[in-house]
């Protein structure tokens, strides 16, 4: 990652003042940052993650710059929308709809990953993704290569920045190699390096030590004395720690790099970071999940399920693919996931709406109340609490089916119990269930789990039907490493299977 820093940022920071970075020398001439500097950097990544656009194209406000890249939070809905492509959650035949007053925000806006997508052969999103997590990583070495060298060093200011910097680096981290790495092959662990002095890319590591280090990482932080700002940090924060190490386990456990405590491990860390706290049992509870108020302000629903909603969208939502509640609706689900959902589960009613007969996905729609443009959901009560039961069946265990039996009361009024014989099973699906349309949830339990997938799509350029599939152990389950990013500039291996 290049050394030299340019920032441009259009308003003031959410997390505090900032110094004038604009006549700040560039970074490769040799200057003396104070602690103070640092911070403000620091805020700046901040400012990036909570509040700058979605996307990289065209003009951009709220933003931030670093080596001449857009900054931002590295998941965005962009990379959600492109996501729920590789599932089968949404109707792919019709997704293409283009009889609506803006084609730019129906299916006909994500053309370009639907076309790569439908088969699993996607190069734009990943090579996306890639670059946006390397930017932020990149940033965050810089923050920490001048935190190390800071003349007026003091503790608590050195641990709420070194805090959230490593966390959150290794969280980027850890979710890239989720998506990068083959499930089955230990040498295929992403690239990275954390020296903000080298230009070039780091080796692949075995995932082995990629996990021994990232989870290492977060271990450190948690020894931490420090208390964190809690009107700054956002990573810094032990029951976010938490709830990525349970991800975490929950992901490596069944992998090349398991190993036995894995799932004790993701049973301790999910309880710890759930803490108690129930899980939404209401429609106005589930809507707030992916929805905020419209009167604006840093009090958000949920705080501890919410990371970041935009400072910028107006309360009509347009969010493409899903159209305009007040204009039309665009996307249906696959009769496959709607037949999942009980006819009293109260996720029907905020997921889905029934038109002239047809069913059609609200999820991202905006409300009377609430505005739904651009709301990231970091952690979840709900993922919490079936990462722990899940983790109790695969130890056998007591306690999984009466978790999973709390989780179905809350989404289905009246719920008795479940009487079959695959809790396990009952828990995927109740993730399923749960995560549809949300964050990549589904795809990487696909991934850990398996699946065998088997749809039919529409080709864009024929109006044909044809049918894919996609093998438990297809090897394009791993996204490849993108060419432009990565491989024509660092002596890498392209991932198995991909050209």
């Amino acid at each position: 990652m290049k050394r030299n820093i340019w920032l441009f940022f259009s308003m003031v920071f959410l997390f505090g003042a900032c110094s004038d970075f604009l006549n700040m020398p560039p970074k490769n001439t040799k200057v003396v940052y104070t602690i103070s500097d640092v911070r403000d950097a620091m805020s700046t990544l901040l400012f990036a993650t909570t509040s700058s656009s979605y996307h990289s194209g065209g003009t951009i406000s709220n933003s931030v710059r670093f080596n001449d890249e857009y900054v931002q939070f590295p998941f965005t809905r962009y990379c959600n929308v492109a996501s729920i492509l590789y599932t089968n959650d949404l109707d792919m035949v019709n997704f293409l709809f283009d009889d609506f007053v803006n084609p730019a925000r129906g299916g006909r806006g994500f053309i370009k990953e639907y076309t790569e997508g439908k088969n699993w052969e996607g190069y734009t999103f990943p090579a996306l993704l890639w670059k946006n997590v390397f930017i932020s990583v990149g940033y965050i070495n810089m923050v920490l290569k001048d935190l190390e060298n800071v003349p007026d060093y003091n503790k608590t200011d050195a641990e709420r920045i070194s805090g959230e910097a490593r966390v959150m680096r290794a969280y980027y981290l850890l979710r890239l190699n989720q998506f990068f790495a083959p499930y089955d092959k230990n040498e295929y662990g992403i690239p990275f390096n954390f020296d903000a002095d080298v230009v070039q890319g780091g080796k692949r590591w075995k995932q082995t030590d990629l996990y021994a280090k990232l989870i290492g990482e977060i271990m450190e932080v948690l020894e931490y004395e420090t208390v964190p700002e809690e009107a700054w940090n956002l990573f810094f924060n032990k029951r976010v720690m938490y709830g990525i190490l349970a991800q975490t386990y929950q992901y490596k456990a069944g992998s090349c790099a398991a190993e036995a405590d894995d799932w004790s491990k993701a049973e301790f860390y999910a309880k710890a970071a759930r803490n108690g706290e129930r899980v939404e049992n209401t429609v106005d509870e589930q809507f707030e999940l992916t929805t905020v108020p419209l009167a604006r302000g840093t009090t958000k629903p949920h705080k501890f399920a919410l990371l970041r909603f935009s400072l910028y969208a107006s309360a009509m939502n347009d969010y493409a693919p899903w159209g305009r509640p007040s204009q039309l609706l665009v996307q249906q689900p696959s009769e496959e996931l709607y037949g999942l959902y009980d006819e009293h589960d109260i996720r029907r009613e905020v997921y889905f709406q029934e038109i002239d007969g047809k069913i059609y996905v609200t999820r991202w729609q905006y409300t009377n109340n609430h505005n739904a443009n651009d709301v990231h959901v970091l952690f979840r009560f709900s993922d919490l609490l079936l990462i722990e039961a899940e983790a109790l069946a695969h130890q056998e265990k007591d306690g999984a089916l009466e978790l999973l039996n709390e989780f179905k009361r809350s989404k289905i009024p009246g719920y008795t119990g479940y009487s079959g014989n695959d809790v396990i099973g009952e828990i995927l699906v109740e993730r399923r269930k749960e995560f549809a349309y949300e964050e990549m949830m589904n795809w990487l339990d696909m991934k850990r789990t398996g699946v065998t997938l088997t749809r039919r799509v529409k080709d864009e350029a024929t109006n044909e039907v044809v049918t894919y599939t996609l093998d438990s152990d297809d090897y394009r389950y791993a996204f490849p490493l993108p060419a432009d990013y990565e491989l024509m500039y660092n002596n890498v291996s392209q991932n198995p299977g991909w050209k």
